[in-house]
């Protein structure tokens, strides 16, 4: 079993971490943990959110993570893939896609060697949806959607990444448009099929109160009869949540 989303977020880098995170991981029966964390972590993508900053709440929001150069998540990839553990242990970035911004990501991420690139839709045309429930206040929810959609659709296309992640994060907050999703959601899924990418059944929105873990039931329905590869995933920011509500999440 696969947690294919583990973040070190809040820990160190340091193989002694890593081993803590293979011990939780065997604890809860996985086989396999995906190690990353967000590109706003990293000094090389700092460029990348200057699209955001003319917003003052996203541009305080950014200006709070203190980014640290990549070269110290590639030195821990490296030292830990000389070790042998119990669980298989992979390392890549959740990638932050911004469709202006293509290319600028195609150029840093070729640079490097990774295990995996998930690719994430965090901001839609400079709304960071995720951020604040007072931010939707006066926001036109069924424009919020169409973009959301069309921004992962461009996201998939772009051939960047191996997996999309949380493909319907955008329902955290639970304000939903007043059409039905369904055709959104066939098109994300045969656009992953037909470019072998992967996704993922999410239990992150759970910690921060959304009433059920993972995709939207008819989502998950969608993608499974496309035939698109899931993965488990946990979101963990911390350790403890490593492969937190996996009982619960179908794939």
């Amino acid at each position: 079993m696969i947690d294919a989303h583990v973040h070190i977020e809040f820990g160190e880098y340091a193989i002694e971490y890593i081993e803590r995170m293979v011990d939780k991981a065997r604890e809860k029966g996985i086989t396999e943990i995906w190690v990353l964390d967000h590109t706003h972590k990293f000094l090389e993508f700092k460029p990348v959110y200057e699209i955001i900053r003319s917003d003052a709440f996203n541009r305080a929001w950014y200006d709070r993570k203190r980014p640290i150069p990549l070269a110290d998540f590639l030195e821990l990839a490296s030292s830990v893939k000389k070790r042998s553990y119990p669980v298989t242990v992979k390392f890549g970035l959740e990638v932050c896609y911004f469709e202006e911004k293509e290319e600028e990501l195609r150029g840093i991420l070729r640079e490097h060697d990774f295990d995996f690139l998930i690719g994430s839709v965090h901001f839609i045309d400079g709304f960071g949806f995720d951020l604040s429930r007072k931010n939707w206040e006066g926001k036109d929810v069924n424009r919020l959607y169409r973009r959301y959609y069309e921004i992962t659709e461009s996201l998939i296309k772009s051939g960047l990444f191996t997996a999309l992640g949380h493909p319907d994060a955008i329902k955290l907050f639970e304000k939903y448009p007043d059409y039905p999703l369904a055709d959104a959601y066939r098109r994300v899924a045969a656009l992953l099929k037909e470019r072998g990418m992967a996704t993922e059944n999410n239990s992150g929105l759970s910690r921060y109160g959304f009433p059920y873990p993972g995709l939207n039931p008819e989502f998950l329905r969608i993608l499974k009869e496309t035939g698109v590869v899931i993965n488990r995933a946990s979101d963990a920011h911390n350790i403890d949540d490593i492969g937190r509500m996996f009982e619960r999440l179908e794939i």
